[in-house]
Formats: C-alpha cells, sequence, structure tokens
C-alpha cells in the first residue's frame, strides 16, 4: 500500500515552528479506485511539482509534509464528513456536503472536470470509509501532531498550504472563465493568520515581481480554517500559485521558467523563515 504522505524534517535541534504542507501534491490512485476518465483528465486535479518546488523550505528549518495521493482519490483539504449523497449507494447520516460537494468538489470528487463525472456507478460507505482511515486521517494527523508539537515546544506555530491553481478558472470555479493573477494568498479574510505574516509573504513575492492578491477567489480551504487560531498564536494561510509560471499546463511538464521560479520559492521561503525565527 502507498503511504499516505512524505513528512521531510530538518535538523532537529535547529527547527523552526513553521510547517508547509502541499494536500494535493500526490498522483497516486490505489487499485481499489476505477473509474474511465483520463488520465490527461485526472491530471487537471494534481498540484503538480508543487512538492519539488517548496523543498527548499527544509534547507530553512521547516517541516514540509506532502500527500502521496491525489486528491481525484480523496481529498485532503475537505472536511471529512463534506460528502456528496448523490455518489452514495445508500443514505448515511454522517454527510454534510458544503458548497464544495455542490459544485462536485467534496471529499470524494464527483466531477474531475465541468461535464466529466469521476464515477459511472455508486460508492459505498465502507469504500469511502477506507480512503478516510487509510489515507485521510493518516495525513491530518501527522499535520496536527507536527503542529501541536511545534507549539508546545516554542509558544506558537505558522503553518502554510500550498497549492497551484489553473491560470484560468473553469466552470467549476467561482472565477469561471477568468485569467488569474501569479500568485494568491488566502487568509480566510484575515482570521487565520496574522496581519503581519500575510504581509511579510506578500512582501516577498512583490519584491521577486509577481502580481500577488488577497482571497480572491481562493480563501483558505478546510486545512487553514481548521488548523488556524490566531488568538493561540497559531497562523495559518494558503498560497496558490499560478501553474503558468512553472510548467506546461497540457503536457503536465516544467517549462523553461521552472529552475527560476523554484529559486524565487526559495527566496521567499528564506524571508518567512527570517520572519519566524524572529518571532520565538
Amino acid at each position: 500500500m502507498t503511504l499516505p504522505y512524505t513528512l521531510i524534517s530538518p535538523v532537529k535541534n535547529q527547527a523552526l515552528p513553521l510547517v508547509f504542507d502541499s494536500p494535493h501534491s500526490g498522483d497516486v490512485f490505489p487499485a481499489d479506485f476505477v473509474s474511465k476518465v483520463s488520465n490527461q483528465d485526472l491530471k487537471t486535479g494534481w498540484d503538480a511539482f508543487v512538492g519539488e518546488l517548496w523543498q527548499g523550505v527544509v534547507d530553512q528549518n521547516a517541516y514540509l509534509l506532502l500527500a502521496n495521493i491525489s486528491r481525484m482519490y480523496v481529498d485532503l483539504n475537505r472536511a471529512p464528513n463534506d460528502i456528496d449523497p448523490v455518489l452514495l449507494d445508500k443514505a448515511w447520516d454522517y454527510c454534510q456536503p458544503t458548497k464544495y460537494s455542490d459544485r462536485g468538489m467534496g471529499l470524494i470528487r464527483r466531477m474531475v472536470l465541468p461535464d466529466v463525472p469521476i464515477y459511472d456507478t455508486t460508492l459505498s460507505q465502507a469504500q469511502i470509509q477506507t480512503r478516510l482511515d487509510h489515507y485521510y486521517y493518516p495525513y491530518h494527523n501527522a499535520l496536527m501532531q507536527t503542529l501541536d508539537a511545534l507549539h508546545q515546544t516554542h509558544g506558537g506555530v505558522w503553518h502554510i498550504d500550498c497549492h497551484s491553481m489553473k491560470s484560468r478558472g473553469n466552470r467549476m470555479n467561482i472565477d469561471s472563465g477568468l485569467l488569474r493573477p501569479d500568485i494568491i494568498l488566502g487568509d480566510n479574510d484575515g482570521t487565520s493568520a496574522s496581519a503581519e505574516f500575510v504581509q511579510v509573504i506578500e512582501d516577498a513575492f512583490i519584491e521577486r515581481g509577481y502580481k500577488v492578491v488577497r482571497n480572491t477567489p481562493y480563501k483558505g480551504g478546510y486545512l487553514v480554517t481548521h488548523y488556524a487560531e490566531v488568538a493561540n498564536n497559531r497562523h495559518s494561510m494558503q498560497i496558490e500559485v499560478n501553474r503558468n509560471l512553472y510548467m506546461n499546463e497540457l503536457s503536465f511538464t516544467p517549462n523553461a521558467n521552472f529552475t527560476s521560479f523554484q529559486a524565487d520559492l526559495n527566496w521567499v521561503s528564506a524571508k518567512i523563515a527570517e520572519y519566524v525565527s524572529s518571532q520565538v
């Protein structure tokens, strides 16, 4: 069985209370996944190369948690009960679908692209529970335990949820048809991280020449809202990077700017680490 995640840790006695995670960087489908959707379409939900792009954060004494399983199998950035009842073979009281399920993008994806359903049969409660038990909860437990341990040691912890986005929204997105900026920072409209922390990140990207927007259309998903508690010095925010900056969106291959963009992210992560170091 494929391990649900990879956790890359810095040198222990130098570790900062800084954690980056990438819940959509996985591209593995367990053997029980059955779909007639093409691999090309399934890849559209993959945050391709995000783990590689941010791997330099470990050199800045931060932790990096990477999903190994595709979000098309189970979405780690959703609530565990955000389940679309349409997918099920019978009713399940546990389900509490949200706006994400309404768009076909809940815990278990119903749609891979507009008008392209993933499944042509229903799923059982047991099938979904297996995905939760084997992949979803282990990832969240690893993140939670890392954040909790760092908070206990340092009195504060800073968490960045890393994503990539299509260069243009499609009909499943609230910005359908619109071209997207280089970088979107999501702090749930200023409620999931300190203003100072987010400003440090925004300034770093702007200094490297990138167009930065906050909270439109991405405010931060379940991971950001669930693990943030600013009043208790627990800060979570999301960084979305435009795929056009570093990859060919049709072939899912790095483009000529990949190495340069990776270097810029290393520079940004150094600025973030410098800020966190000043807080502890």
